[in-house]
């Protein structure tokens, strides 16, 4: 009985290394992002640091949540509205090739029509919707984004040892139909989704790692091939 046990976790070992490894999906996506400088900095919250940054790195990442009742873009990660509206912000960028990775926190059924207005009026006179890729995780609502002339980004889920056997088949659904600019992750999921999307552009961030004490990590994640873009602090 314990031999067979064993057995059977062995194989079941097994065949979770190879689920690991092997890809299930191998097209690929235009490249939005083809600088071979991966660096973009990591939640950049007010203009005047972005300007600062602008001399080091290519892109910035900001995080908004659509406010309705205001019909705004407030820029903030968490908490209550902060009355930092994203065209202002935007309007104080001094480089004119910046580019941004912006997360929508609250992408919804009930705004996502507000919030194609609002991007709208904000690009309607700029170059703004080629240097700009919008984050979300429903993948439904952002190809309303897509469909309206936007890079978007599809924010997937943590790699877990059960779950993900089966969300990655969805992921590659998703993938298939919507297609995505890219796809984003957290970086310790980029060795996971990598693999099993090969030829997509990925999308990652680095909270927890150190620019300067971490680099080596933070270099060999942007030495993968399909990487495009790696958020750093």
């Amino acid at each position: 009985m314990r031999h067979k046990m064993l057995f059977i976790i062995v194989i079941i070992f097994f065949l979770q290394l190879l689920f690991y490894n092997s890809s299930i999906y191998e097209k690929s996506s235009p490249i939005f992002y083809k600088s071979s400088d991966k660096y973009w900095a990591h939640r950049v919250l007010d203009p005047q640091t972005a300007n600062k940054l602008s001399a080091k790195f290519n892109g910035i990442e900001l995080d908004v949540f659509f406010e309705s009742e205001k019909s705004l873009f407030d820029v903030r990660h968490h908490g209550p509205y902060g009355g930092k509206s994203l065209i202002d912000y935007l309007s104080n960028i001094r480089n004119d090739n910046m580019f941004f990775w912006v997360d929508l926190k609250n992408l919804n059924l009930s705004n996502v029509s507000s919030v194609i207005n609002r991007l709208n009026l904000i690009t309607k006179e700029n170059f703004l919707k080629e240097k700009m890729i919008i984050e979300s995780k429903d993948i439904e609502l952002l190809y309303q984004l897509k469909e309206s002339g936007y890079k978007i980004s599809y924010w997937l889920p943590s790699f877990h040892f059960l779950h993900s056997i089966f969300q990655v088949y969805e992921i590659r659904d998703n993938l298939e139909y919507y297609a995505p600019d890219a796809i984003s992750c957290s970086y310790h999921y980029v060795d996971f989704y990598s693999r099993k999307f090969p030829n997509y552009n990925i999308h990652c961030w680095t909270n927890g790692l150190n620019f300067n004490d971490d680099i080596h990590k933070i270099e060999k994640i942007s030495k993968i091939e399909n990487v495009r873009i790696v958020l750093v602090d």
